[in-house]
């Protein structure tokens, strides 16, 4: 039996939340926030997955899965030519950077607030 679901951390909110498929009248495929700033701290900014479950407050194995199932639902979309929408799940917005180095949206964030 699954115990209760930690809340996962995230450095911010997006700014644009879906990605629309090509032709009208298209399915969406859901992407969680959590899969999403997965996505971002392994793929985009090049975290290794033990620092990466640091950052989100979930242990490895438990972010390897939410990793496996975003990569999954992304391809999905790419291959069924499906939209998708960034949208739920059990997550926090942290109030400070969380990862010992500064990911690419926090240092952003930093220059446009000097």
């Amino acid at each position: 039996m699954p115990g209760n679901e930690k809340c996962r951390f995230v450095c911010a909110e997006y700014k644009y939340n879906s990605i629309e498929p090509a032709a009208e009248g298209k399915e969406y495929t859901e992407l969680q926030m959590d899969e999403m700033e997965a996505l971002r701290l392994c793929d985009f900014e090049g975290m290794d997955q033990e620092m990466a479950a640091h950052s989100m407050n979930v242990s490895r194995g438990t972010l390897q899965r939410i990793l496996y199932s975003a990569r999954h639902k992304v391809t999905e979309a790419l291959i069924e030519n499906k939209g998708i929408v960034i949208t739920g799940g059990n997550y926090k917005v942290s109030t400070g950077c969380r990862c010992s180095m500064r990911c690419k949206k926090c240092r952003k964030e930093v220059i446009e607030n000097e």
